[in-house]
């Protein structure tokens, strides 16, 4: 990765330090709080291959994240975010379905 690199336009993510030596990327997330910070960096750091992973806000009138996160070398640091995003999707898709049907039952109960 390359420092000011665009990693997802869509998502409006950019690299802004990368150290290959120790697998380390620091990822400036724009439009983003700390719901998607501390969401990120604690199903990163489930992962057996992150070694480290933080966020900071820079400043609190911006929405933006600044999402450090090193790796032990087995994956890098870009493929272990978009790993922990894709399982942060799934725990959302499946917390909607768990509301969902809950709901769905509260109002079968409710009519009876």
């Amino acid at each position: 990765l390359r420092l000011g690199e665009v990693v997802d336009q869509k998502a409006r993510v950019m690299v802004t330090s990368a150290e290959e030596a120790d697998n380390t990327v620091t990822f400036l997330l724009q439009d983003e709080d700390h719901t998607m910070g501390a969401s990120l960096v604690d199903v990163l750091n489930r992962s057996s291959n992150v070694v480290f992973a933080g966020y900071t806000i820079p400043h609190p009138s911006e929405r933006k994240v600044q999402l450090c996160v090193q790796t032990n070398g087995e994956v890098s640091p870009k493929d272990a975010v978009l790993a922990a995003a894709e399982t942060l999707a799934k725990m959302c898709d499946s917390t909607k379905k768990l509301f969902r049907s809950r709901f769905e039952e509260f109002g079968n109960t409710m009519q009876e």
